[in-house]
């Protein structure tokens, strides 16, 4: 027998989800629906609200509506006049591109604002399984399925997997990259600086931490030439001075109109590269760990009912718009953060 849903006045879950219920319906948020063409907006902004229920409580979006139809209270909590029909929410969810709904969450988390990059910052960049609601026992040709077989710390899984960074100080999600579970991180490494440098998410100084798996002497080397410090967990043999003896200035260096002036630069990106290794990075980096823990314990991102790209990208990116959410409302302590995710 499933519980109903029914809101609770005073207890900290319902209260954040109503925090998150006024944001979707201020000024900006409604702005940010029209720029992106999610209209109408008074629509758009209903059927987010029954989502966003959804995954609040790892419900199903069908057992979602049922219940705000069924439950007066509810419709008033979430300011939602009349029954909603689950076609509707579906038909909403299919009509628009993922691409539209990650634009728009980004543009609500303000993650290009001038404010929030004024100085250069320390990033942190990893990523996750993303499962798929499949029978794993079960013979499948995967050959044209956008779905594949992964590996991750608790095993072999099959779906995909998710890049995510996020700012170290504020951890509100920056950028997130849906790619095949098959494709190891040390591969895709190079182009996910590239669209981070395109998306103008990294600056020249930026200091990035990422975990061994993207450990390769030529991956601290990739990282110098885009103009961050790779702040790369080494592994048990790596050596600092074989490092050393592989660095060399990018050869736009030499393109510049003041050579001295930009390799000045580069050796303090270098030196900062050095200093960097010999702190204790795992400790620096455990925090997107919780933050992960977050999106798929709390906001319903540990096994997903979606089998292609672009469903997966959409449902992803309301869960980075709740994480994201979550943290602008104050909730970033550790221990703050693994209680939300046992909720």
């Amino acid at each position: 027998m499933r519980l109903p849903v029914i809101p609770v006045e005073g207890d900290e879950k319902w209260e954040l989800l109503r925090k998150i219920i006024d944001k979707l319906e201020t000024r900006e948020a409604k702005k940010a629906l029209a720029r992106y063409k999610i209209t109408p907006v008074n629509n758009a902004i209903k059927f987010l609200k029954i989502i966003i229920l959804a995954m609040f409580f790892e419900l199903e979006i069908s057992y979602a509506v049922n219940e705000v139809n069924k439950r007066y209270e509810l419709r008033k909590f979430l300011r939602i006049d009349g029954k909603v029909k689950l076609k509707s929410v579906y038909n909403f969810t299919s009509k628009f591109k993922a691409e539209q709904f990650i634009n728009f969450v980004f543009s609500i988390l303000n993650v290009n604002s001038k404010k929030r990059r004024k100085k250069l910052s320390l990033l942190i960049l990893d990523w996750t399984d993303i499962s798929l609601d499949l029978n794993p026992f079960r013979k499948r040709d995967l050959k044209n399925k956008p779905y594949k077989w992964g590996y991750s710390t608790k095993g072999f899984f099959l779906g995909m997997k998710m890049m995510i960074l996020i700012d170290y100080k504020t951890l509100i999600p920056l950028f997130f990259h849906v790619y095949p579970a098959n494709v190891h991180e040390s591969r895709i490494y190079p182009p996910i600086l590239e669209m981070l440098k395109r998306r103008g998410l990294i600056r020249f100084g930026d200091a990035i931490i990422l975990d061994r798996g993207f450990y390769a002497y030529k991956n601290y080397l990739i990282g110098i030439r885009y103009g961050v410090v790779p702040l790369i967990i080494p592994r048990e043999k790596f050596r600092l001075e074989k490092l050393k003896g592989m660095i060399s200035y990018p050869l736009t260096v030499f393109n510049s109109k003041n050579v001295e002036k930009e390799k000045k630069r580069y050796r303090k990106l270098i030196k900062r590269l050095f200093e960097g290794l010999k702190k204790n990075l795992k400790s620096l980096r455990s925090i997107i760990e919780d933050v992960i823990k977050l999106g798929k314990e709390a906001y319903s991102m540990k096994q997903l009912h979606c089998y292609s790209f672009e469903s997966v990208k959409k449902w992803c990116s309301t869960s980075v718009l709740l994480i994201g959410m979550t943290f602008e409302f104050g909730f970033r302590e550790k221990k703050v953060i693994q209680k939300l995710s046992v909720w």
